[in-house]
C-alpha cells in the first residue's frame, strides 16, 4: 500500500514538470522570427531531448515552395549534437553535420552561428531546400552523451551526466519564385 501512494505521488510531481518541461520547449520557439518573404510553416518543432538519445522526424517537402531549415537547441548540451538530413524518395544523405565546428564558416555546422562577410555580422545556419517534386526529408538528431572530468585525472572523461533541454527545428517556407509548365 505504502509503495503505491509513493508511486501515484511521484506520478502527480512528475507528470506536471514534465508537461512543463513540453511547455518550455513551446516558448522557446516561438521567440524564432521569420524571414523576410518567408512563413512559418505548421511542421516547426520544438521538444524536450535527452543527452545520449537520437530522435528522428519525418518532414514533407511539396513541389512549389521553397524550404528554409534552423535549428537550435538549448545551451545545456553546448552545441554537442549531430543533424543529419536523408531523402526518403532518393535514400541520400543531404546534410550529416555537427551542432559546432571549429571553423565555424558558413555551411560547417548547424548550431553555432558564422560571421556573415557580405553583412559583417554574425549569422545563424541556415539550410534551403528548393524540391522540384514532392518528398520526404528524414531529420534525424543524435544528442551526444554528456562528459564528466574525473575528478582525480582530468584526461579521464566519464559518460555520466544525463541533460535535459530544448531542440527546435524551425521550418520556413514560401512560395518558389520560379514557374513552369
Amino acid at each position: 500500500m505504502k509503495s503505491k501512494l509513493i508511486l501515484i505521488f511521484s506520478i502527480a510531481v512528475l507528470f506536471p514538470a514534465l508537461s512543463k518541461a513540453q511547455g518550455l520547449c513551446s516558448d522557446f520557439f516561438k521567440y524564432r522570427l521569420p524571414e523576410i518573404s518567408y512563413s512559418y510553416n505548421d511542421q516547426s518543432s520544438s521538444a524536450v531531448c535527452v543527452t545520449g538519445q537520437t530522435y528522428e522526424f519525418v518532414l514533407p517537402l511539396l513541389k512549389g515552395k521553397d524550404y528554409r531549415l534552423k535549428f537550435y537547441a538549448a545551451a545545456v548540451f553546448n552545441n554537442k549534437i549531430n543533424f543529419k538530413i536523408i531523402d526518403e524518395s532518393s535514400h541520400e544523405t543531404i546534410l550529416d553535420l555537427p551542432g559546432e565546428s571549429s571553423s565555424r564558416n558558413e555551411g560547417t555546422c548547424v548550431l553555432a552561428d558564422f560571421y556573415d562577410g557580405d553583412t559583417g555580422k554574425s549569422k545563424h545556419p541556415y539550410f534551403d531546400f528548393f524540391p522540384v517534386t514532392s518528398t520526404n526529408l528524414k531529420i534525424i538528431i543524435e544528442v551526444l552523451p554528456a562528459e564528466l572530468e574525473s575528478e582525480t585525472d582530468p584526461n579521464i572523461k566519464k559518460q555520466v551526466k544525463v541533460n535535459r533541454g530544448c531542440v527546435t527545428v524551425v521550418v520556413l517556407d514560401k512560395q518558389t519564385d520560379n514557374s513552369s509548365f
